[in-house]
C-alpha cells in the first residue's frame, strides 16, 4: 500500500548505471518534495542522466535533446537550482511598470 508523501520507489527496469544515479540523487529530490507519485519521472531522469554520462565518458557529445530534457526534468524535480534573473543594475526594477509612460487608457 502506498500513502501520500511516500518516497519514490525504484523501478525494477532501471539499468545499474541509472540505479547508481537514483541513489546519488534521491536525497536531493526528496528535500525538494518529490514523492512516490514522481517515481516514473525520477526514473526517466536517472535513465537519461546515465546515458548522458556514458556519452561524456566515451568522449562523445550527448544528444542536445537529452541535455534539454534533463534540464526540464531537473526543474520539475526541484533540483535545478534557482532560476531567478537579476535585473539590469541601471535599468528599471521589476516593480516598475515599463508601460507606465504610455499613460492610462480610458
Amino acid at each position: 500500500m502506498i500513502a501520500a508523501g511516500d518516497p519514490p520507489i525504484v523501478p525494477s527496469y532501471l539499468s545499474p548505471a541509472a540505479q547508481e544515479i537514483w541513489l546519488e540523487e534521491i536525497s536531493r529530490v526528496m528535500l525538494a518534495g518529490v514523492t512516490e507519485r514522481d517515481s516514473s519521472l525520477f526514473a526517466t531522469y536517472c535513465s537519461t542522466e546515465a546515458l548522458v554520462r556514458a556519452a561524456f565518458i566515451a568522449g562523445e557529445p550527448p544528444p542536445a535533446a537529452y541535455l534539454t530534457e534533463l534540464r526540464r526534468m531537473r526543474e520539475l524535480l526541484g533540483i535545478a537550482g534557482p532560476r531567478v534573473r537579476q535585473g539590469a543594475k541601471n535599468g528599471p526594477t521589476q516593480t516598475e511598470n515599463p508601460f507606465a509612460r504610455n499613460g492610462r487608457k480610458v
